[in-house]
């Protein structure tokens, strides 16, 4: 029923004072929700606080103003919830009957009477203008039919008043004279037909009634299925809801098993193996441990190597290394005590820029003067290691692979030099 309750059909018409928004589709709206298309406009009409005009001719229906589908879609919904569903069942299949001036929804599922809001604005105009009282196909048969029934009823009984009444002019009797069976029915014998023969307009009213109560619980009963298919599609989406829960969670279980196989498998590289023990908050010598157990080629710029992948692996990917070199010093700081492991930083740097993480190589510079602050290397090293453009060799790397990292440097080295030498000519 309420598959068409969506506005989707709208023609702005106009321009300035006079622009104006027709709602293609509202009469069909209206039919699908078996209310009167003028109060559906009319309630738009009051909660956009414009006026409305409703041609019923030819179904047009205007609504002063420019307004777009999804703010009436919202009030549709609106009205759908206020004077369409039964506030009981939810059911949209109700009957609008108004008493006196409240305004009331009878629901054709569950029974339940549901009483609007007199505060609405509309329930004024629903009132004064209250909706055609339509019969049923059912209940028109059924009438049709009673209607018949009693018609057959008053002939039979005629005729056969008139068939007595022959009888006893060929018997030369009274034709007004009662028969004993005839007073004993007046009486209320209880072998009468007197339900058959009584044609009074309150006993037709009476059984007129009674079939209008079984088309109204055939009603009933057809909306109660309705209700029970509702809520079957209900049970049937809570099913696929869970369903479809059970199934994210069986997928999130898979991702963090297979997170869990690469972080162990991670930590079966020397890379991995240094990263899991600063993770752990090991300390030094167990770290110091590690890089002697794992002995990886290139000596102490080797494991130098291993242990700045390591600590630059414990950023986000998108912090800055210079941040996370900063934040991880102490680590860094323990086994880069004397020149020689200081150096040994400075060639591991310059072979994470080239091999590990070239696409970061701009950052080198940044990084170098954070390694210079946190005292991880010292001027003169920096000097050195400027100085000697294989330095990386030891690591398998040739002048020309290590190109962009010196190139990058060579700023802060300039710095550097610039720094010292106004200190020499102030010592002078």
């Amino acid at each position: 029923m309420l598959g068409m309750s969506s506005i989707g059909m709208l023609e702005i018409e106009g321009r300035g004072n006079g622009i104006k928004t027709n709602i293609v589709n509202n009469v069909d709206i209206a039919k699908s929700l078996e209310r009167p298309p003028e109060y559906v406009l009319k309630y738009f009409g009051y909660e956009l606080g414009a006026q409305t005009n409703y041609d019923k001719a030819t179904g047009t229906c205007i609504v002063n103003g420019a307004h777009d589908s999804k703010k009436l879609s919202e009030f549709l919904e609106g009205f759908i919830k206020k004077y369409v569903q039964c506030y009981s069942c939810g059911n949209p299949e109700t009957q609008i009957k108004i008493k006196k001036e409240d305004l009331l929804l009878k629901c054709r599922a569950c029974g339940f009477v549901s009483e609007v809001d007199p505060r609405s604005r509309l329930n004024s105009f629903v009132v004064k203008n209250p909706p055609e009282v339509k019969i049923s196909k059912e209940e028109k048969k059924l009438k049709k039919a009673e209607a018949e029934r009693v018609m057959d009823a008053e002939k039979a009984a005629k005729r056969e008043k008139k068939e007595a009444k022959k009888k006893k002019e060929e018997e030369g009797r009274d034709p007004n004279e009662k028969d004993d069976d005839e007073s004993a029915s007046d009486e209320g014998d209880e072998d009468g037909v007197v339900w058959m023969t009584d044609t009074s307009a309150e006993a037709a009213k009476q059984r007129a009634q009674e079939q209008l109560t079984s088309a109204t619980a055939a009603m009933v009963t057809q909306g109660n299925i309705e209700a029970e298919q509702e809520a079957q599609r209900k049970r049937e989406k809570k099913k696929a809801e869970e369903e479809a829960r059970a199934k994210a969670e069986a997928e999130a279980q898979q991702q963090a098993e297979e997170a869990e196989r690469q972080a162990l498998a991670q930590q079966a590289t020397p890379v991995g193996s240094v990263q899991h023990l600063l993770k752990q908050g090991a300390d030094a010598e167990a770290i110091s441990t590690q890089l002697k157990t794992i002995n990886p080629p290139g000596g102490i710029p080797g494991k130098m190597r291993v242990l700045l992948e390591a600590v630059f692996g414990l950023g986000a990917p998108e912090a800055k290394l210079a941040d996370t070199l900063t934040a991880h010093r102490a680590q860094v700081a323990a086994h880069a005590k004397d020149a020689p492991s200081q150096l040994a930083l400075l060639i591991a740097l310059e072979h994470y820029m080239s091999v590990s993480a070239p696409e970061r190589v701009k950052e080198t510079p940044i990084v170098l003067k954070a390694m210079y602050d946190a005292d991880l290397a010292d001027e003169d090293v920096i000097m050195a290691w400027a100085g000697k453009k294989d330095a990386a060799g030891i690591l398998g790397l040739d002048a020309n692979a290590t190109k962009d990292v010196r190139r990058l440097a060579a700023p802060f080295v300039s710095w550097l030099q610039e720094a010292d030498e106004t200190e020499s000519d102030d010592d002078e």
